[in-house]
């Protein structure tokens, strides 16, 4: 059996989920296609998908699928759409065989479709464009196809067309009704191709079919189909061109760790925590049993003495839950399930990796995870609870690593930090569901900081104590603004440790709390020259720890300004309501970016506004336009991504 890791990927909102049900229906895994509207989809099952209609978790499938040129069983990874859940979307990435992506006609490529596309291209993996909805769109789909070239840097390869009688002909099942044009593009991105072709004059091979085959795998080709996930039409002729183009050849990732990708992890009844794993090699039972050994006694494993001809109560099971066999070893790309264990390190996106310490459950994140913006503050109604939410906390964060929870000791508090607004609402409806304990929880708070303005200030800084009998000496330095977000300390003087190390720490004490009440940043003091007093050394420590504290802070009321996250909307809304979202954007100190007009009378607007301002926007979009406007946000605090705020 040959096995196929195949990725969907697109904007909220544009039919990956649909896709994904069709796709199930027909293979025969589900005898009817749910619907989002309905909440009886397979990939949406949790209680915040159903309500919400869209996907919060990444799904798995397995599918056997029968083509002319052989047997496959599809592993279909259906996952979430919007920006918060970004995460999940990357961690997949090094195992992807293929991707689809899905994108919406009567429209331009959208936001998070053009992130996944820039993603993909960067880890290699081939992609195959699916345009969907044209049944309600029927041909209105050039503006996908412009914006699409324009992202991939090539002109995408349209493999689809109507005919006569007003349906869809697809090229791999009948390419001689294609122009010529369309054989030329499969092949002109490698001339060897089309010197073959030339030669061959008696037309014996086609080979079309042989670029279009491995064209997308050497980021080459970008075959496009089209159809509709809610009709089926063009969903089988998907499968099969997916599957006739050559998949990206994972292999092992890093010498570190074993040769297994954690890809998703989970909770589930009578298996308690596992994670979804992709093999990148071979591993024989015996390999398999020298792992399990090299762990430290685990409650549900075998007992010793065992034999490796068949492994049972193992730490791996199949992915599938309608085999029945026991597993014996690991094919290479097969997905299984790997149980949880104290000496493992499952992370997604990373390769398992074996340790005997303590604690890996609470592993810090990754350091290509920046720290979100958006927190909550949660209080125990009962401060015996703490204990209780903190174990729904870490569960969550298990399944998630996009959630970091912090314990405020001093103060019985937790924080939980989110990767956005939407994210962090669906966590605290996972962590409060079906318990009477009572949780208290503050509102959203995001991340400021006090920027130094530009800026190049000399300062003495000296102060006097015990009647002006004890001085700190003299320091001269330059306050400056630095070209990002760090505190920067140069010494252009030699100086002793004990003096140096008090002007490190005084610097950063003085920026903990700025002229605003938040850490100042983006400043580099660059110390010229210090005249160190006679006397007891520790008192001038002190008196200098004091001085520079003074003096720097003196600076911040005039020279620092309050930034924040800075959050880029879209906005697709009937023309009718377009004129109310625009004045609530307006109320909320939103910059309009861009107007366009989209299809069926839809308004397409591109806006861009501090964090703070756009709290609560999704849910007044619904109200203003009656449960049919949709928004999708995006909110990064970086140096070249802020926003000021007013002081």
């Amino acid at each position: 059996m040959k096995y196929r890791t195949v990725g969907i990927f697109a904007h909220i909102d544009s039919g990956k989920t649909t896709l994904t049900e069709r796709i199930l229906f027909e293979a025969g895994k589900i005898s009817a296609v749910g619907s989002i509207e309905d909440g009886n989809t397979e990939s949406d099952s949790l209680q915040e998908e159903i309500e919400r209609g869209i996907s919060i978790r990444t799904t798995f499938h397995s599918i056997p699928w029968k083509t002319t040129f052989g047997e496959f069983q599809i592993q279909l990874v259906d996952t979430p759409g919007h920006i918060d859940f970004r995460n999940q979307v990357t961690d997949l990435l090094p195992a992807m065989e293929t991707a689809i992506v899905v994108l919406e006609a009567g429209t331009v490529v959208q936001s998070q479709a053009r992130l996944v596309i820039e993603e993909l291209k960067k880890t290699n993996v081939p992609m195959v464009f699916f345009i969907n909805k044209l049944d309600r769109f029927d041909e209105d789909y050039l503006d996908t196809l412009v914006s699409l070239e324009e992202i991939l840097g090539g002109a995408p390869v349209s493999l689809f067309q109507k005919n006569a009688e007003g349906k869809i002909e697809y090229y791999l099942k009948d390419p001689d009704r294609f122009p010529k044009t369309v054989k030329d593009e499969l092949m002109s991105w490698n001339d060897e191709l089309m010197i073959s072709s030339w030669n061959d004059a008696l037309g014996q091979t086609d080979y079309s079919l042989i670029g279009l085959r491995s064209g997308p795998v050497f980021g080459k080709l970008y075959p496009v189909y089209g159809g509709s996930a809610k009709t089926g039409e063009g969903v089988r002729e998907l499968l099969d061109l997916v599957l006739w183009t050559e998949p990206k050849e994972t292999g092992s990732q890093t010498s570190i760790g074993l040769p297994l990708l954690v890809l998703s992890r989970r909770t589930g009844h009578g298996i308690g925590r596992y994670a979804v794993v992709y093999p990148t090699k071979e591993l024989s039972s015996d390999e398999l049993l020298k792992i399990e050994k090299s762990l430290l006694p685990y409650k549900s494993a075998a007992s010793e003495g065992r034999s490796s001809e068949v492994i049972q109560d193992s730490l791996f099971t199949f992915f599938d839950p309608e085999t029945e066999e026991a597993l014996k070893s690991l094919e290479k790309g097969k997905l299984v399930i790997l149980k949880n264990h104290r000496d493992l390190l499952l992370l997604p996106g990373h390769p398992v990796v074996i340790s005997s310490s303590a604690g890996l459950d609470e592993e810090s994140p990754p350091s290509d995870r920046s720290p979100s913006p958006f927190s909550f503050v949660l209080e125990p109604e009962e401060s015996a609870d703490k204990e209780f939410w903190l174990c729904r906390l870490v569960e969550l964060v298990w399944e998630d690593p996009g959630y970091q929870v912090q314990s405020k000791d001093e103060t019985g508090q937790l924080v939980l930090l989110g990767r956005g607004e939407l994210h962090l609402e669906i966590g605290i409806r996972r962590v409060t569901e079906r318990t009477e304990k009572k949780l208290l929880i503050s509102s959203i708070n995001i991340a400021k900081i006090e920027l130094l303005k530009k800026m190049s200030h000399k300062v003495a800084l000296e102060h006097r104590a015990f009647e002006d009998q004890k001085s700190s000496g003299a320091l001269i330095a330059v306050l400056e603004d630095t070209a990002d977000f760090s505190k920067q300390i140069a010494f252009e003087v030699s100086l002793p440790e004990e003096v140096k190390n008090s002007i490190e720490t005084s610097f950063l004490e003085a920026c903990l709390h700025g002229f605003y009440g938040e850490e100042v940043a983006g400043l580099k003091l660059r110390v010229l020259s210090y005249e160190m007093p006679k006397g007891d050394l520790q008192v001038t420590l002190t008196l200098l720890k004091v001085a520079i504290l003074s003096g720097i802070k003196e600076l911040f009321p005039s020279n620092t300004y309050l930034v924040g996250p800075l959050t880029e909307v879209e906005v697709m809304v009937d023309a009718d309501h377009l004129g109310v979202v625009l004045s609530d954007l307006s109320r909320r100190s939103a910059k309009v970016v861009s107007i366009w007009e989209a299809v069926a009378g839809k308004s397409h607007l591109k806006a861009n506004a501090p964090a703070q301002n756009l709290l609560g926007f999704s849910g007044a979009l619904r109200n203003m336009t009656k449960g049919i406007g949709i928004s999708w946000e995006r909110t990064a605090f970086t140096y070249e991504f802020h926003a000021v705020l007013k002081e």
